[in-house]
């Protein structure tokens, strides 16, 4: 097992990199967090004194901040461009080129380098049943899904030919208290009575709470898994899209799930992107051929390697997570009756 002190944590002030700073702090390693500018600071973090220090800066520029960050046991990558709409260019720019300049950082300090991906890197080869780290990606259809089989391409190349220590994280789908397209754009839906559900929805929805997912990706900077091995995060929960959905229409007092026929969504997903990119629409269309791939089939992410080789065991159940996010709504609806 590697020892980790330090670590600095990209994209530290998304939704993912809020979880995962906590973590690290209550496991006291010494954190130094990446912030855009202007991004707000979580208030929680003054609480923990020296043990966190802040950069601001661009991903796309990192390296010119080498000597303010200082050198750490593990480099955190989670900054990216998020959704699967936008110019192909920026994905490149923010995702790719990052990336680069993350693994820049790590090779210079030796650290253990671990970037977090996405299942979406399977591309064409999801929604098609179980999925494990052997079976092979499919093509992309989005910039997001590009860029992600990119950030994996560039990583294991600079294992192979700069002895980078690194490892790949594939995150499924995560949810939790705060998570933009799994909590808060389905409760928007749910409330407005709109279709969120692709079909039945009776076929596994491939989640990761997030916290189980930071389980992974500290365990993997802390193990000896770095010569690019990549793991899925992932709960194996088999907890279905219907199953979901209709539990967080529940917690929240929404109407019941709608559904879209999948034949219908199948369909409907490619006339809505040419439209959308011939019209340069800013907004993504209500349906892609990336959340397609995402709901309209069965996503049976296996957990079994990082299981095996990193000791993982989710330490959130679905009820937990679903007790969390009930709190949340109630503490929500309390503060604005108040």
């Amino acid at each position: 097992m590697s020892q980790m002190n330090s670590a600095f944590v990209t994209g530290a002030g998304g939704f993912i990199g809020r979880h995962l700073v906590r973590q690290l702090l209550t496991e006291k390693v010494q954190v130094v967090a990446l912030m855009m500018p202007g991004e707000r600071v979580p208030e929680e973090w003054a609480a923990w004194g020296d043990q966190l220090r802040m950069v601001t800066g661009d991903v796309r520029t990192l390296t010119g901040l080498a000597d303010e960050i200082g050198p750490v046991d593990a480099i955190f990558h989670l900054a990216a461009v998020v959704g699967d709409w936008g110019a192909l260019q920026s994905h490149v720019d923010i995702t790719v080129h990052g990336t680069e300049q993350a693994i820049d950082l790590a090779l210079r300090w030796g650290s253990h380098f671990v970037v977090t991906t996405s299942v979406c890197a399977y591309a064409s080869a999801l929604a098609k049943g179980k999925l494990d780290e052997e079976s092979p990606v499919g093509k992309p259809c989005s910039p997001y899904e590009f860029c992600k089989q990119e950030q994996e391409r560039v990583t294991l190349e600079a294992v192979k030919q700069g002895g980078l220590k690194a490892t790949i994280v594939r995150p499924g789908n995560v949810f939790g208290v705060g998570s933009g397209p799994w909590v808060n754009t389905m409760l928007e839906l749910l409330r407005a009575g709109q279709p969120c559900l692709l079909g039945k929805g009776d076929w596994d929805a491939g989640l990761v709470h997030v916290e189980n997912l930071v389980a992974i990706l500290i365990a993997a900077a802390r193990s000896d898994c770095h010569n690019g091995d990549i793991f899925i995060a992932a709960d194996g929960y088999d907890v279905t899209w219907q199953q979901y959905l209709q539990r967080l229409a529940n917690l929240a007092g929404a109407p019941a799930p709608k559904s879209v026929p999948n034949l219908i969504a199948r369909g409907l997903a490619p006339v809505l992107e040419f439209f959308g990119h011939l019209l340069r629409q800013q907004q993504r269309p209500m349906i892609t051929r990336q959340s397609y791939r995402l709901m309209g089939g069965p996503n049976e992410f296996s957990n079994e390697k990082a299981r095996r080789l990193l000791g993982y065991v989710p330490v959130v159940t679905f009820d937990q997570a679903m007790d969390e996010l009930q709190a949340h709504f109630n503490k929500t609806a309390t503060a604005t009756t108040a």
